[in-house]
Protein backbone atom coordinates (compact mmCIF):
# COMPACT_ATOMS: atom_id res chain seq x y z
CA UNK A 1 0.00 0.00 0.00
CA UNK A 2 0.75 3.77 -0.29
CA UNK A 3 3.09 4.83 2.83
CA UNK A 4 0.91 8.35 4.17
CA UNK A 5 3.60 10.14 4.81
CA UNK A 6 4.27 13.96 4.01
CA UNK A 7 4.62 14.70 0.63
CA UNK A 8 8.12 16.50 0.86
CA UNK A 9 9.20 13.23 2.47
CA UNK A 10 7.88 10.93 -0.01
CA UNK A 11 10.07 8.34 -1.66
CA UNK A 12 9.40 9.72 -5.07
CA UNK A 13 10.38 6.18 -6.88
CA UNK A 14 8.81 4.43 -9.97
CA UNK A 15 6.76 2.35 -7.92
CA UNK A 16 5.41 5.24 -5.50
CA UNK A 17 3.91 7.32 -8.26
CA UNK A 18 2.21 4.45 -10.59
CA UNK A 19 0.33 2.99 -6.67
CA UNK A 20 -0.75 6.52 -6.29
CA UNK A 21 -2.01 7.57 -9.94
CA UNK A 22 -3.55 3.82 -10.11
CA UNK A 23 -5.35 4.66 -6.81
CA UNK A 24 -6.61 7.94 -7.85
CA UNK A 25 -7.71 6.55 -11.43
CA UNK A 26 -9.27 3.79 -9.02
CA UNK A 27 -10.71 6.52 -7.10
CA UNK A 28 -11.91 7.99 -10.13
CA UNK A 29 -13.58 5.29 -12.30
CA UNK A 30 -15.65 4.77 -8.88
CA UNK A 31 -17.06 8.13 -9.11
CA UNK A 32 -17.70 8.05 -12.76
CA UNK A 33 -19.99 5.14 -12.14
CA UNK A 34 -21.88 6.18 -9.17
CA UNK A 35 -22.38 9.43 -11.10
CA UNK A 36 -23.85 7.51 -14.07
CA UNK A 37 -25.73 5.26 -11.74
CA UNK A 38 -27.68 8.36 -9.64
CA UNK A 39 -28.31 10.27 -12.95
CA UNK A 40 -31.76 8.73 -14.15
CA UNK A 41 -33.37 11.62 -16.08
CA UNK A 42 -31.06 12.04 -18.78
CA UNK A 43 -28.01 10.19 -21.26
CA UNK A 44 -24.18 11.00 -18.94
CA UNK A 45 -21.97 11.81 -21.93
CA UNK A 46 -19.24 9.05 -22.56
CA UNK A 47 -16.76 12.05 -22.39
CA UNK A 48 -18.13 13.18 -19.06
CA UNK A 49 -17.32 10.05 -17.17
CA UNK A 50 -14.07 9.00 -19.22
CA UNK A 51 -12.94 12.69 -18.00
CA UNK A 52 -13.77 12.11 -14.55
CA UNK A 53 -11.70 9.38 -14.27
CA UNK A 54 -8.96 11.11 -16.23
CA UNK A 55 -8.73 14.19 -14.18
CA UNK A 56 -8.28 12.17 -11.10
CA UNK A 57 -5.39 10.98 -12.64
CA UNK A 58 -4.15 14.17 -13.93
CA UNK A 59 -4.72 15.97 -10.49
CA UNK A 60 -2.53 13.31 -8.74
CA UNK A 61 0.13 13.70 -10.71
CA UNK A 62 0.18 17.66 -10.78
CA UNK A 63 -0.52 17.24 -6.54
CA UNK A 64 3.13 14.79 -7.03
CA UNK A 65 4.94 17.18 -9.09
CA UNK A 66 4.23 20.47 -6.83
CA UNK A 67 4.45 18.47 -3.54
CA UNK A 68 5.50 21.54 -0.66
CA UNK A 69 7.45 23.24 -3.26
CA UNK A 70 5.98 26.75 -3.72
CA UNK A 71 8.04 27.76 -6.41
CA UNK A 72 6.41 24.58 -8.65
CA UNK A 73 2.76 25.43 -7.44
CA UNK A 74 3.18 29.20 -8.83
CA UNK A 75 4.99 27.31 -12.34
CA UNK A 76 2.25 25.30 -12.40
CA UNK A 77 -0.76 27.65 -11.63
CA UNK A 78 0.94 29.59 -15.01
CA UNK A 79 0.93 27.07 -16.92
CA UNK A 80 -2.26 25.75 -16.63
CA UNK A 81 -3.82 29.40 -16.70
CA UNK A 82 -3.25 29.11 -20.50
CA UNK A 83 -6.06 26.02 -20.55
CA UNK A 84 -9.13 27.27 -22.13
CA UNK A 85 -11.65 24.83 -21.05
CA UNK A 86 -14.89 25.33 -23.86
CA UNK A 87 -17.28 22.63 -22.58
CA UNK A 88 -19.91 24.35 -20.31
CA UNK A 89 -20.88 22.05 -17.24
CA UNK A 90 -24.82 23.48 -16.86
CA UNK A 91 -26.12 20.66 -14.31
CA UNK A 92 -24.65 20.93 -10.28
CA UNK A 93 -24.85 17.29 -10.11
CA UNK A 94 -21.76 16.85 -12.71
CA UNK A 95 -19.77 19.66 -11.20
CA UNK A 96 -19.79 17.90 -7.98
CA UNK A 97 -18.50 15.11 -9.67
CA UNK A 98 -15.75 17.30 -11.51
CA UNK A 99 -14.97 18.29 -7.91
CA UNK A 100 -15.12 15.01 -6.20
CA UNK A 101 -13.07 13.88 -9.02
CA UNK A 102 -10.32 16.17 -8.35
CA UNK A 103 -10.16 15.78 -5.07
CA UNK A 104 -9.68 12.29 -4.82
CA UNK A 105 -6.47 12.75 -7.17
CA UNK A 106 -5.29 15.49 -5.30
CA UNK A 107 -5.92 12.93 -1.98
CA UNK A 108 -4.10 10.17 -4.16
CA UNK A 109 -0.96 13.29 -5.53
CA UNK A 110 -0.42 13.61 -1.66
CA UNK A 111 -0.16 10.26 -0.84
CA UNK A 112 -3.45 10.62 2.07
CA UNK A 113 -4.99 7.19 0.70
CA UNK A 114 -6.77 6.91 3.66
CA UNK A 115 -8.93 10.43 3.44
CA UNK A 116 -8.91 9.59 -0.60
CA UNK A 117 -10.82 6.31 -0.05
CA UNK A 118 -12.64 6.84 2.93
CA UNK A 119 -13.90 10.27 1.44
CA UNK A 120 -14.97 8.93 -1.74
CA UNK A 121 -16.94 5.90 0.05
CA UNK A 122 -18.98 8.13 2.08
CA UNK A 123 -19.68 10.34 -0.58
CA UNK A 124 -20.66 7.70 -3.01
CA UNK A 125 -22.72 6.25 -0.38
CA UNK A 126 -24.65 9.67 0.27
CA UNK A 127 -25.25 9.91 -3.37
CA UNK A 128 -26.58 6.76 -3.76
CA UNK A 129 -29.02 7.47 -0.67
CA UNK A 130 -30.12 10.82 -2.22
CA UNK A 131 -30.45 9.12 -5.51
CA UNK A 132 -33.09 6.32 -4.33
CA UNK A 133 -35.05 9.14 -2.35
CA UNK A 134 -36.93 9.93 -5.52
CA UNK A 135 -37.30 6.98 -6.93
CA UNK A 136 -38.96 6.00 -3.55
CA UNK A 137 -42.02 8.67 -3.54
CA UNK A 138 -42.71 8.37 -7.75
CA UNK A 139 -40.95 10.26 -10.51
CA UNK A 140 -40.99 14.09 -11.16
CA UNK A 141 -41.53 15.80 -14.17
CA UNK A 142 -42.03 19.70 -15.48
CA UNK A 143 -44.67 19.49 -17.79
CA UNK A 144 -46.05 22.49 -19.66
CA UNK A 145 -49.52 23.12 -21.75
CA UNK A 146 -49.98 25.46 -24.11
CA UNK A 147 -54.09 25.95 -24.12
CA UNK A 148 -56.94 28.24 -25.36
CA UNK A 149 -57.95 30.75 -22.54
CA UNK A 150 -61.03 28.95 -21.79
CA UNK A 151 -62.55 28.04 -18.61
CA UNK A 152 -63.68 24.30 -20.15
CA UNK A 153 -60.75 23.54 -21.63
CA UNK A 154 -58.86 24.20 -18.28
CA UNK A 155 -61.81 21.99 -16.52
CA UNK A 156 -61.11 19.03 -19.04
CA UNK A 157 -57.07 19.65 -18.68
CA UNK A 158 -57.67 19.20 -14.93
CA UNK A 159 -59.62 16.10 -15.03
CA UNK A 160 -56.54 14.96 -17.24
CA UNK A 161 -54.49 15.60 -14.44
CA UNK A 162 -56.43 13.95 -11.87
CA UNK A 163 -56.73 10.91 -13.77
CA UNK A 164 -52.53 10.11 -14.38
CA UNK A 165 -51.26 12.72 -11.04
CA UNK A 166 -50.86 11.48 -7.66
CA UNK A 167 -49.51 15.07 -6.55
CA UNK A 168 -48.86 18.47 -8.87
CA UNK A 169 -47.46 21.90 -8.43
CA UNK A 170 -48.23 25.14 -10.14
CA UNK A 171 -44.74 25.97 -10.81
CA UNK A 172 -45.74 28.75 -13.58
CA UNK A 173 -48.82 30.46 -15.42
CA UNK A 174 -48.31 32.87 -18.08
CA UNK A 175 -50.65 35.10 -20.23
CA UNK A 176 -49.08 34.33 -24.44
CA UNK A 177 -51.02 36.35 -27.18
CA UNK A 178 -52.88 39.04 -25.73
CA UNK A 179 -54.29 36.93 -23.51
CA UNK A 180 -55.59 34.37 -26.09
CA UNK A 181 -53.40 31.72 -24.62
CA UNK A 182 -52.86 30.89 -21.33
CA UNK A 183 -49.60 28.58 -20.97
CA UNK A 184 -49.37 26.65 -17.59
CA UNK A 185 -46.12 24.96 -15.93
CA UNK A 186 -46.87 22.04 -13.15
CA UNK A 187 -44.07 20.02 -11.65
CA UNK A 188 -45.98 16.70 -11.45
CA UNK A 189 -45.01 13.38 -9.56
CA UNK A 190 -47.16 10.41 -11.60
CA UNK A 191 -49.51 7.64 -10.42
CA UNK A 192 -47.53 4.11 -10.32
CA UNK A 193 -50.07 2.69 -12.71
CA UNK A 194 -49.63 5.28 -15.69
CA UNK A 195 -46.91 6.88 -17.69
CA UNK A 196 -45.55 10.31 -18.81
CA UNK A 197 -46.40 9.15 -22.42
CA UNK A 198 -50.19 8.82 -21.62
CA UNK A 199 -50.20 11.84 -19.90
CA UNK A 200 -48.76 13.89 -23.14
CA UNK A 201 -51.50 11.65 -25.05
CA UNK A 202 -54.07 12.79 -23.32
CA UNK A 203 -53.69 16.00 -22.44
CA UNK A 204 -52.78 16.67 -26.78
CA UNK A 205 -56.34 15.27 -27.49
CA UNK A 206 -57.93 17.80 -25.59
CA UNK A 207 -59.29 20.60 -28.10
CA UNK A 208 -58.01 23.73 -27.60
CA UNK A 209 -54.99 22.05 -26.29
CA UNK A 210 -52.08 23.97 -28.88
CA UNK A 211 -48.88 22.56 -27.14
CA UNK A 212 -47.67 19.69 -24.19
CA UNK A 213 -43.75 19.42 -23.92
CA UNK A 214 -42.46 17.31 -20.59
CA UNK A 215 -38.66 18.38 -19.64
CA UNK A 216 -36.31 16.30 -17.55
CA UNK A 217 -33.33 17.17 -16.35
CA UNK A 218 -33.39 20.57 -18.38
CA UNK A 219 -33.82 18.47 -21.80
CA UNK A 220 -37.01 18.68 -23.91
CA UNK A 221 -38.44 14.18 -23.15
CA UNK A 222 -41.50 14.66 -25.39
CA UNK A 223 -44.09 16.78 -27.04
CA UNK A 224 -47.41 16.87 -28.20
CA UNK A 225 -49.27 18.32 -29.62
Amino acid sequence: MIPEVPVDVAPYDLLVVVQAVLLALGLGSVAAIVHRISVTDRMVPPSLSTSLVVLAGTSSLVTLSVGNSLARAFALVGALAVVRFRARIDNPLDVAFVFLSMSAGIASGALAWRVGIAGVALIALAVVVMSAIPRLRGEIHLVRCDLVAHDSRQAEVQRVLDKHVARLWLEQARSLRFGETLSLWWRVALKRDTTLEALLGDLSKIEGVERVIALAGGDIAADGG
